[in-house]
């Protein structure tokens, strides 16, 4: 079944993020799975507060007991966000409806064994920061789930997923990415995809190869509209905020290599920094993923 699964693990603009969940699997014909997730073993462990905080156990009180009182008002908030949203916006959606005391990494792995086709949605902020205490340690875990992750912003409550941008660097995997994010796609009445790339240097293979690599994605890649752009920064963070000065796609589409072009960009901090900075939603592609 193909499956849009919203995790959730704050309050924070709850609402916004509910919506948008709503937006996309209605454009996109899919299945919504909305979970409130909260690990409370982790919160007790030694990765969840800065070793070097003082009074650690004071903070990981204080901070516990903030997530357990969102953790309980969880469930009611988000069934009024959802009836809110349906007295407004009247549709067939299948969706469910969770609480969990769990990981995430064991929400996300069980969704994608039940259901197979899994794209994964999450907020671009880091869902603790926002807590008194200053100190708490959020792991990512963007590099380590087995699915696409789309990253919304959560101070918007309409996404829409018709225009994409896909920054490419070249990688032999980019065509099932994209061919992938076509089949994601399919749903969207207007679908149009740009293929970005960053010309570092106006060398003549430089040049040579990015005629080449847009031959090949028009052999690759059909049933979409597809245009083409590119930039000459000094790297291609500098190219993407230069091109999006200037237009709008809907979604902003990576690939995070194991190695090459995009291992240093798109490390950890680097991927918050994208999330984060764009005000728009990412949806990133794993190349470890795509091999399989």
């Amino acid at each position: 079944m193909k499956t849009n699964l919203l995790l959730l693990d704050t309050k924070k603009n709850m609402e916004n993020l509910i919506f948008s969940g709503f937006n996309l699997s209605n454009q996109l014909h899919r299945k919504l799975k909305i979970v409130y997730v909260m690990d409370f073993n982790w919160i007790g462990g030694s990765g969840f507060v800065d070793p070097t905080a003082s009074s650690i156990d004071a903070n990981i009180r204080v901070a516990e007991k903030a997530l357990r009182k969102d953790f309980e008002e969880a469930e009611s908030e988000m069934r009024h966000a959802i009836g809110k949203y349906l007295e407004s916006n009247p549709q067939n959606i299948h969706y469910e409806v969770s609480v969990e005391e769990d990981s995430r990494m064991t929400i996300v792995n069980d969704t994608i064994q039940e259901d197979g086709d899994v794209l994964l949605l999450m907020s671009n902020y880091n869902s603790y920061s926002g807590l008194t205490t200053g100190t708490i340690n959020y792991p990512n875990i963007i590099d380590k789930v087995s699915c696409p992750v789309l990253i919304l912003p959560d101070d918007a409550p309409s996404v829409s997923l018709n225009s994409f941008l896909y920054a490419t660097a070249f990688h032999p995997e980019d065509f099932k990415a994209m061919r992938h994010l076509k089949e994601i796609a399919s749903g969207a009445e207007n679908r149009e995809l740009t293929v970005f790339h960053n010309l570092e240097t106006t060398a003549f293979e430089d040049i040579l190869k990015w005629t080449g690599f847009k031959t090949m994605t028009k052999e690759s890649v059909d049933g979409i509209r597809l245009h083409f752009a590119h930039t000459r920064e000094k790297n291609v963070r500098e190219g993407l905020k230069k091109y999006l000065e200037d237009e709008d796609p809907d979604v902003v589409v990576i690939l995070k290599e194991e190695k090459g072009f995009f291992e240093d960009l798109f490390s950890s901090s680097e991927t918050h920094y994208v999330v984060t900075h764009f005000n728009r939603p990412v949806l990133i592609y794993h190349e470890k993923n795509l091999k399989k």
